[in-house]
């Protein structure tokens, strides 16, 4: 089931895109926390995999962004890979145009699982290999933990570093993919028990909680930038 404030603006960009080109959308793919379960009316942003055959040049892109903007919420735009079948189906990255960092591991193996099939087949042939995923996850959480950096004073900032770093140090120990929020839970497992509330704190901000776990910003900060820290050594010991 697709939440109302997810749907009222999926249904208009498809449209969008029949109309804008006609017989070329083959598939619209529904990834992230929303296809996990895990979509935060607080957080979540779309994330999607629009396939059209044949693939969209740069141009035609950039020509459906007005659509695409449409798409915002919680004050983040839509994220949207465009590819094609042969893409999907070779590994390679196709354009990446519009939001490169959408075309991963993760993504890839999000289409193979759990992936909502807003158009075209329930399951699409999609390249995808565990190992590269997890070193994929390794080499993100490593690039997250040197540069977790700036004020991080803004409670729904830290939330999205700490149960990113959560979900990408699993993915590095065991290969799974994991919602944000079942990886806050999952996590516990590999850092002190003294971490617990700052991962706490983080999954119910996403969740709707009002009340933080701590004072003021500046312990939640230490604590979260001593967890990813600590999520990077678990992985690296494992």
């Amino acid at each position: 089931m697709i939440p109302v404030a997810a749907s009222d603006r999926l249904s208009p960009y498809a449209d969008a895109l029949e109309a804008s080109l006609p017989g070329r959308l083959a598939g619209l793919y529904v990834v992230g926390g929303l296809a996990l379960g895990d979509f935060s009316a607080r957080q979540s942003n779309l994330d999607l995999v629009v396939v059209c055959e044949p693939p969209l040049t740069a141009a035609e892109a950039r020509s459906v962004s007005g659509a695409e903007r449409r798409l915002e919420r919680a004050g983040r735009p839509a994220a949207i890979w465009h590819a094609g079948w042969d893409v999907l189906a070779d590994g390679s990255t196709g354009d990446t145009t519009t939001w490169p960092e959408l075309e991963t591991p993760l993504t890839r193996a999000l289409l193979r699982e759990e992936a909502i099939a807003y158009r075209g087949p329930d399951w699409p042939v999609v390249a995808f290999d565990e190992a590269e995923y997890r070193r994929w996850c390794h080499g993100a959480l490593t690039d997250l933990a040197g540069r977790v950096r700036g004020p991080m004073v803004m409670r729904r900032g830290v939330a999205s570093l700490v149960l990113g770093a959560a979900r990408l140090a699993l993915g590095a120990v065991n290969g799974r993919v994991y919602s944000k929020s079942e990886a806050g839970q999952a996590a516990q497992a590999l850092v002190p028990n003294h971490f617990r509330r700052i991962l706490l704190d983080a999954e119910g901000f996403r969740k709707g909680a009002s009340a933080s776990m701590y004072w003021g910003p500046f312990e939640r900060k230490y604590d979260a930038r001593q967890l990813i820290r600590r999520l990077l050594e678990a992985v690296d010991g494992s």
